[in-house]
């Protein structure tokens, strides 16, 4: 009997929901928000940017009118429309809420003994409309930053007296900092298999470390980025001003990892993927990779190892060192010449902060193949053996989609006959991009330079600078844009200078239109510069997605309008 009473509840459930009346949202009077804010307030959906043939209304059951009365009362209210009121106009069809938002609560005075960085998130100032949400959201930044400059003990006294009979209101802002905290014990806990050194090589303090949420933060995501762990906790036991950590992690069940995938690259063609992974490797968090492409233009068969905590650092024994091996045969074609590569890189590096660093040594022996007579392209065999560095400053607030800060790389490589390598060379290349948005506005500028000196042979034409594609000048496809001198096109470059800005306003959350102007100088001699720069301007759209913005691109040389590419991209290139 049970069961049965319950089936028939469940039907008449499903049959009220079919039968529901579906009524349109409106406003009237609306004179301090746009319908779509009050719409968000209300947590209602309108259709979206692309459903231009919808009615922009958003809809409802008619039986919720009531509620959102109340919702859209207490949104005008928390805005500093104390006074407001609020009728319905009703319809077959549509319910339409007429505003009258009289007189706001306007903010008279704000006292507060807070430093200059803290008064900075009140958020706030005297004569606006005061505002409950940017209030009590200013209590949350403030507390927030003092955690962050190592304040865990700090009391903020914050109170908003309204009066609104004189429609005003007072804010008051007090703060005891109390002492600097710093770490104290930081017990690590692992399962069998993983060393507590390889949890405690992703900690960028230790005990006696000035404390500071951010590190608990950067801790966390570095310990979950090795891919090892199904589970991080991290548990803060404060006494006075010291702070004990507890860490513990639990062992991934599922190690083994496959991709597959099929894709088209705007400069490759049709490609297809497949990726082969194994997480904690032999234990300690180690993890070992396959990845094989193949495409008309591109193939190639590459091998990974990263092994975490490989060794202490020299000078630094509170830190360790990581080491990756990079094994992978690659072929490409290029428009004048063919190339087939085997190499290998080992690395060490180190992420500290916002400071990373990546040295180690790599051999290549690289076969050209020129495509009919290429002048000063050189072709046959190269063996080359040399130690790198690349030094990385990274302030971003995301990598995926930065909005601000500014992110600079200096990377070097030498090759020394002595050492085998069958060319001696220097190889330097710079980059500084800087992001900074304005409300829906995002501006970001990118600059590149670097050079190459050749002391003894030539170097592969490869390993030279081109230009064009993606990331580069997107008035050129892939690798272009190459040096020329009175003879040759198309060459391989020794200097380059390679510049970017743009800018994208946001119309919808995920949705962004793009304008951009890229700029660049290449040239065959070293650290020769002169004023022919390939220009290029275009028009572009973003779509963001988990793993980073979907980017179309489509780029011009304004000096010679046959000149155009189109580029499509997942991921960031600022």
């Amino acid at each position: 009997m049970i069961r049965v009473l319950y089936l028939l509840s469940l039907l008449l459930i499903f049959t009220s929901s079919i039968f529901a009346k579906e009524i349109y949202i409106d406003f009237k009077n609306n004179h301090y928000f746009d319908d779509k804010e009050l719409y968000e307030a209300l947590g209602l959906k309108t259709p979206a940017w692309y459903q231009f043939y919808k009615d922009r209304r958003a809809k409802v059951d008619k039986k919720i009118v009531d509620s959102l009365y109340d919702i859209l009362k207490n949104f005008y209210r928390s805005e500093g429309f104390f006074h407001a009121t609020i009728t319905k106009e009703d319809s077959n069809e549509t319910v339409t809420f007429v505003i009258d938002a009289k007189k706001p609560v306007i903010i008279e005075e704000i006292k507060s003994d807070l430093d200059r960085r803290y008064k900075k998130l009140i958020g706030q100032k005297r004569g606006d409309r005061f505002n409950s949400n940017i209030f009590i959201n200013s209590k949350k930044e403030i507390k927030k930053a003092l955690l962050k400059d190592g304040y865990c003990n700090a009391n903020l006294n914050a109170k908003a007296y309204i009066d609104i009979v004189k429609n005003s209101a007072k804010l008051l802002y007090q703060l005891q900092k109390n002492g600097i905290c710093h770490f104290n014990d930081i017990n690590i806990t692992t399962p069998k298999g993983i060393d507590k050194k390889v949890v405690y090589s992703r900690l960028n303090f230790y005990k006696g470390s000035t404390y500071s949420l951010k590190k608990v933060s950067d801790a966390y995501s570095s310990i979950s980025g090795l891919e090892a762990f199904d589970q991080v906790m991290i548990r803060e036991n404060r006494s006075n001003e010291l702070v004990n950590l507890d860490i513990k992690v639990k062992k991934r069940a599922k190690t083994i990892r496959k991709e597959i995938g099929i894709g088209y690259e705007t400069n490759l063609g049709p490609k297809a993927l497949f990726r082969w992974e194994q997480r904690n490797f032999k234990g300690d968090a180690r993890k070992v990779s396959v990845d094989l492409k193949y495409s008309k233009k591109e193939k190639y068969i590459k091998n990974t190892l990263f092994w975490p905590a490989f060794t202490k650092a020299p000078f630094f024994d509170k830190y360790y060192l990581d080491f990756k091996n990079e094994f992978n045969y690659y072929s490409i074609e290029f428009d004048k010449f063919k190339e087939r590569k085997l190499a290998n890189y080992m690395h060490l590096l180190k992420d500290y902060h916002n400071f990373s660093i990546d040295s180690g040594i790599g051999f290549e022996r690289i076969y050209i193949k020129k495509s009919g007579e290429i002048c000063n392209i050189s072709d046959g065999h190269f063996f080359l053996l040399y130690p790198f560095l690349n030094l990385i400053v990274d302030t971003r607030d995301s990598k995926i989609n930065p909005k601000n800060g500014i992110y600079g790389s200096l990377y070097m490589e030498s090759g020394l006959k002595y050492l085998a390598s069958d060319t001696t060379y220097f190889k330097f290349m710079s980059e500084a991009r800087v992001v900074k948005s304005f409300e829906k506005l995002t501006v970001a500028l990118k600059a590149k330079f670097g050079f190459i000196n050749e002391f003894q042979k030539k170097l592969p034409e490869s390993k030279k600078f081109f230009a064009g594609g993606a990331y580069s000048n997107r008035a050129y496809g892939f690798n272009k844009l190459g040096a020329t001198d009175s003879k040759c096109k198309y060459m391989g470059a020794k200097t380059i200078i390679d510049t970017s800005v743009e800018a994208d306003y946001w119309l919808y959350h995920n949705f962004a239109f793009a304008a951009f102007a890229d700029s660049t100088m290449i040239n065959e001699k070293t650290l020769f510069f002169d004023t022919s720069f390939k220009n290029g301007i275009g028009i572009g759209i973003r779509y963001l997605t988990a793993i980073g913005p979907v980017k179309f691109d489509i780029g011009v040389d304004p000096k010679n309008h046959s000149t155009k590419a189109l580029h499509f991209q997942i991921g960031q290139s600022f």
